[in-house]
């Protein structure tokens, strides 16, 4: 079991389907960085700003939304401890207090 599965309770997450997000948003920020170094009308710079913001978030939600799938199935196993279900749920609450 690798240790994100253990992170998870047991339950894999594979995450790495947001890498060739994660690479199209460094080409994001890299366009910014140009926008910058010549010059660029400051609201056009804002603008792809915004996009790469939002395309962070998506990424972000979506493994949230991974994680906190696997807690939930985990949580239900019957097999866990009452103290490593109580884990879980304090991790889900958290998630959710981070990204409300």
């Amino acid at each position: 079991m690798s240790g994100s599965e253990v992170d998870h309770g047991g339950v894999p997450v594979d995450h790495m389907q947001q890498l060739p997000r994660l690479r199209r948003i460094e080409g994001q920020v890299r366009g910014v960085q140009q926008m910058i170094e010549t010059g660029r009308y400051c609201v056009d710079v804002a603008h792809q700003i915004d996009a790469v913001i939002a395309a962070l978030r998506r990424v972000q939600s979506d493994m949230v939304r991974d994680h906190m799938h696997a807690l939930v199935q985990s949580s239900l196993a019957s097999d866990l401890s009452e103290a490593e279900r109580q884990r879980l749920a304090d991790e889900v609450g958290s998630l959710i207090a981070r990204i409300v």
